[in-house]
């Protein structure tokens, strides 16, 4: 894979006007310039690559609630490049709980018990879910990568349902280090079938991605492996539409998730549970974490296998923004969602375990994703996708991180934050699964506590910083999320941001030409089958644009709002970032 070299090309952000009328912000100049677009990772690349089934037995995996233990097959595939010395870098893929063996017409699920479906197409069929995947295993693995995609049928008969067992966690990191373990023995020896593998596989930096389940099995395996005499090198974790029963922190790692906004089957969003529990669990923590919000996805179609639309599980057929059967729509189509993710998890391994430094702009936060990742290949589409990014612990600075209700009095350096003209506001912690604990705005799917501001008039946010001298970093950032039932959040939102210097210069941004984090969520009400929730999302304001005031003596940060004239929001992770390097 490539080194990592500078960037030549320059940012440009695109201006957003929920309200309309402003222009967008001219061109900014950073320490590393970024294109405007993210490289795009569909096309294929320069390898051909070959696809070998394998079964290397059986294994005992373990229930951590119950203490149970049963038997699974360690069976999958593995593609990679053809007559090509390698090294590859290895990732590994898991899929999540979906029915073993189903009908021909309908999919519905035949319950047999430990994965003995008969092969009787088209009446009934094994559902090979690990095969859901292939197009982005064979787009990786002809950019130079092995491919492992596992077959986890066997937990999914075994691992029973929440608060009744760890719903299948252990036993699927179990089963991925196994496959992970029998594949570092044939690099280093040969054997199981694969001589051709032996010296071939890259296993200093290991990248896993898991759906569903999968996605807390993912989460779960970082935790198992470090406990290990010789743990694995991973390094870079993809956790899609994860569920999150066992609350775990994802530590030590390059972490990313993304939430489906349509999701009927993890439909409050528990990925985002995960990312903000791994925000701040290990404070030395040297690398970064991202939350990706998907509009139009659902939960199955990242899989070709799970081909029903999983949204009317939760939600209604005619949910205004969900609902298949509203003509407002917001929905992505099954080929549509399987571009984007393939944008999102190829560029994600390419960058973060590959190292093709092509791919750093969009996981810098300051760049569009490409063509290809967005509806009918119809770029810009900022407003689909919703990116916040926890930086490592040495590119960050904390301004805020709304964690205690002491939040309202002081931030995180301890110096005091001031509340002027507001007509609510507040600390508030959310109850992650419910989505309750926030009054403004129930459900709102996080495990963040944050503060909420609501305003009629004219009102400031003031944080002090004390002469903070931030010349060494990049970008300032934040999540916000609108609140529900503000009927003044309909346009959606803006406030200004504003840096304060200490010889009383100030420098002014609009947090809507920013992004598009500032939306009304969309949908009919969530306890009555709609998809409306909030969610906390990404702003990122280059430094640059703040002109005129010293960087190296901050004074105060200050959130204005007013125009629009009243509106209600949720935030919290306030800090300064740097650009890795």
């Amino acid at each position: 894979m490539r080194s990592l070299v500078p960037w030549g090309l320059l940012l440009m952000l695109a201006a957003c006007q929920p309200g309309g009328g402003r222009p967008a912000i001219a061109p900014a100049t950073l320490p590393i310039d970024l294109p405007a677009v993210a490289a795009d990772a569909a096309p294929a690349g320069e390898f051909n690559t070959v696809d070998v089934e394998y079964s290397f037995g059986r294994m005992t995996v373990s229930d951590e609630l119950t203490g149970d233990s049963y038997e699974t097959d360690i069976h999958g595939y593995i593609r990679y490049p053809e007559n090509t010395d390698g090294p590859f870098p290895v990732l590994l893929f898991q899929h999540g709980r979906h029915q073993t063996c189903e009908t021909g017409i309908g999919q519905l699920p035949v319950p047999v018990g430990d994965d003995n479906c008969p092969d009787l197409a088209p009446i009934i069929s094994p559902a090979n879910s690990y095969r859901g995947y292939d197009y982005l295993v064979e787009n990786l693995a002809s950019h130079g990568y092995a491919v492992i995609s596992i077959d986890t049928n066997d937990i999914n008969d075994n691992d029973g349902s929440a608060g009744s067992s760890d719903t299948g966690a252990l036993a699927r990191a179990e089963l991925i280090l196994a496959h992970l373990d029998a594949f570092r023995d044939i690099n280093a020896q040969g054997g199981a079938g694969f001589d051709q593998l032996a010296g071939k596989l890259d296993f200093r930096r290991v990248g896993i991605m898991g759906h569903s389940r999968g996605g807390e099995g993912v989460n779960k395996t970082i935790r198992v492996n470090a406990t290990r005499e010789h743990p694995h090198n991973i390094h870079a974790v993809f956790a899609l539409a994860p569920t999150d029963y066992n609350s775990q922190a994802v530590e030590g790692v390059v972490f990313a998730t993304l939430l489906p906004y349509c999701d009927g089957d993890v439909e409050d969003l528990m990925g985002s549970f995960a990312y903000d529990h791994a925000r701040y669990a290990d404070t030395r923590d040297p690398w970064p974490k991202f939350q990706i919000l998907a509009m139009g996805a659902n939960h199955n179609y990242f899989n070709t296998v799970w081909t029903s639309d999983d949204w009317e599980i939760h939600g209604t057929p005619t949910d205004s923004h969900c609902g298949q059967q509203s003509l407002s729509n917001g929905r992505d189509s099954e080929a549509g969602q399987r571009a984007l993710g393939q944008f999102f998890m190829a560029s994600f391994f390419r960058y973060f375990i590959g190292q093709e430094d092509e791919f750093a702009a969009y996981w810098h936060g300051l760049s569009q994703v490409p063509a290809s990742a967005c509806p009918d290949g119809a770029a810009p589409c900022e407003d689909r996708y919703h990116l916040s990014i926890q930086p490592a612990a040495a590119d960050r600075l904390v301004i805020d991180s709304t964690e205690t209700a002491d939040s309202v009095n002081h931030n995180a350096l301890g110096l005091a934050v001031t509340f002027d003209g507001f007509a609510d506001f507040g600390h508030c912690s959310i109850d992650g699964r419910s989505g309750e604990g926030c009054t403004v705005a129930e459900p709102t799917f996080a495990a963040a506590s944050q503060i909420y501001l609501q305003w009629t008039g004219p009102a400031i946010y003031r944080s002090n910083l004390g002469g903070l001298n931030a010349a060494a970093y990049d970008v300032l950032s934040l999540r916000v999320g609108l609140a529900l039932g503000d009927g003044a959040n309909a346009e959606g939102q803006d406030f200004d941001l504003v840096l304060i210097d200490r010889a009383g210069k100030e420098a002014v941004v609009h947090a809507a030409d920013l992004g598009t984090a500032l939306f009304d969520p969309p949908g009919d009400t969530f306890a009555s089958g709609g998809s409306e929730k909030t969610t906390l999302n990404g702003i990122q304001a280059p430094l640059s644009l703040f002109e005129g005031v010293n960087l190296g003596a901050l004074e105060a940060l200050e959130l204005r709002f007013g125009s629009p004239p009243a509106g209600t929001i949720q935030l919290t992770d306030l800090m300064l970032r740097k650009l890795a390097r």
